[in-house]
């Protein structure tokens, strides 16, 4: 039977093979990973847990497996906590100014009032009992439940703990550890968030048209593909949500066709040779046919010149009475230069690593603009991102910030070295294709990030930016500051 107890936060372990998550080695690499998934979910717990204090009658479900304590219910509101009590430092997570401030004004009554959670311990020997209540408190899909499981998470238990196949589950994490045109956040966020039933149904689609037999053989000799490129940009664009169910589904689009891969060709069959039928021979009536015998007199065709066989006029009709079905509408998208797709793209980005404090406040800003109505103050946020991005990332990987005189490199400067570094000088195709559109920018010695533009926006009385043109660029230039973070 299990035992409720309240134990320190500190005692307990997180569960490093949560199912919303991939498998982590360590502790503070479930965490980031729990905050990459879901950042606004994380931080509505880390303040509601500041505010209020732990609640007492939010009990942790613990399995005990003989040495740890190990969290299979409240991972989330358990690494909060130990955030909270300075178990890890706040600096490498990339947490809101806001809720860092709150945290620092902590004090040392709350941290006592709050040291201990109260607990429900599991033996090694129920663990069967664990997995029933986890799933019933994630997996009823209510509003009164916990946060329910994703597709993702869902699929991951089916597999590792009923046995069941997920192909969908197990070519996502073999293309998070090795496919070639993603980056270490999306790589962090997508697993545990991705639209897992959209790959399956893509899957379904697409493996005869790659030369697999079915999804299980595509999934199991993965890399090796004559298509891989297609395949990965497949990939690549459900977990965009570029590609939804509407795209799949519709007829009109063949979607694997717009993503280079060819329908397969059958040749075409020719149809058997029927012999003509002899006409005088028969009489048709009804359904069947029959032969007159001699001596029989035939009342069929007494009453010919006012019914000359009916039945053989209806079927040499040349008429159809199918049902025409209304073309499907393609799926709605949003232009790139509509300020929603902005939106859309920030409203994913979530820096993580050291020195990115500032991006996250700077990111939280940027979001309350309205590219419309502040173009310019968007401007201004968006070029300080790039420049501490730059330098943050400059710094994790050694490239010099300064030009061979010991004079300072300039924006441009430094975002290209940083492009050469992602791209391996150019000989990462895939990474080149995603950074395509901020390398142009680059190029352009007027563009956005440069120092000329910069210039005339602070300095100009005339210089403006339309809000459209500000739309196009920010979705050119996005990936490279996502890649930074």
């Amino acid at each position: 039977m299990p035992i409720t107890s309240q134990i320190e936060v500190s005692k307990l372990k997180l569960d490093l093979k949560n199912f919303r998550t991939v498998p982590q080695k360590k502790e503070i690499d479930a965490i980031k990973a729990m905050i990459s998934i879901k950042p606004d979910r994380f931080y509505a717990v880390m303040e509601s847990i500041i505010e209020d204090g732990y609640l007492l009658t939010e009990n942790i479900i613990v399995l005990n497996d003989g040495t740890d304590n190990i969290v299979k219910e409240g991972n989330r509101r358990i690494a909060a906590l130990k955030l909270i009590h300075g178990l890890y430092k706040l600096s490498d997570f990339g947490l809101p100014t806001s809720i860092t401030d709150s945290i620092n004004k902590i004090d040392a009554k709350w941290k006592a009032e709050n040291l201990k959670v109260p607990c429900t311990v599991f033996s090694i020997k129920e663990v069967d009992k664990v997995d029933r209540v986890v799933t019933l408190a994630h997996g009823k899909g209510e509003k009164a439940s916990r946060d329910p499981w994703n597709s993702v998470a869902r699929a991951r238990h089916n597999r590792d703990v009923k046995g069941a196949y997920e192909h969908g589950l197990d070519l996502l994490e073999k293309y998070l550890k090795k496919g070639a045109n993603l980056n270490n956040q999306q790589r962090e966020r997508w697993g545990g968030e991705y639209p897992l039933t959209v790959l399956d149904e893509a899957l379904r689609k697409s493996f005869a048209r790659l030369g697999f037999a079915n999804v299980a053989d595509l999934v199991k000799k993965y890399p090796l593909n004559n298509k891989l490129a297609e395949l990965e940009n497949i990939l690549l664009e459900i977990g965009l949500e570029q590609i939804k169910f509407e795209t799949i589904r519709n007829i009109q689009l063949d979607f694997p066709t717009n993503y280079g891969i060819p329908p397969i060709i059958v040749p075409p069959t020719i149809p058997p040779v029927v012999p003509p039928v002899n006409m005088t021979q028969t009489v048709v009536t009804g359904t069947s046919t029959n032969t007159p015998q001699p001596n029989q007199t035939n009342t069929n065709n007494q009453n010919t010149s006012t019914n000359p066989t009916p039945t053989t006029t209806v079927n040499n009709a040349n008429t159809s009475t199918t049902p025409t079905t209304p073309a499907p509408t393609s799926p709605k998208a949003v232009a790139v230069n509509d300020p929603k797709y902005v939106a859309s793209l920030l409203k994913k980005f979530t820096p993580r690593g050291t020195n990115r404090q500032k991006v996250v406040t700077l990111r939280d800003e940027l979001r309350k603009l309205k590219i419309a109505d502040n173009p310019i103050a968007f401007c201004f946020i968006l070029r300080s991102m790039f420049e501490i991005s730059g330098k943050a990332y400059s710094a994790d990987h050694g490239l010099s910030m300064t030009k061979t005189g010991g004079k300072d490199k300039t924006l441009v400067e430094v975002l290209s070295g940083i492009t050469s570094h992602l791209t391996n000088n150019n000989s990462n195709k895939a990474m080149v294709k995603v950074l395509h559109g901020a390398m142009t920018e680059l190029g352009k010695p007027d563009g956005l990030l440069s120092v000329t533009s910069m210039n005339n926006l602070v300095h100009s009385p005339i210089f403006t930016i339309a809000p459209s043109d500000l739309c196009n660029v920010f979705s050119n230039i996005y990936p490279l500051l996502e890649a930074m973070n």
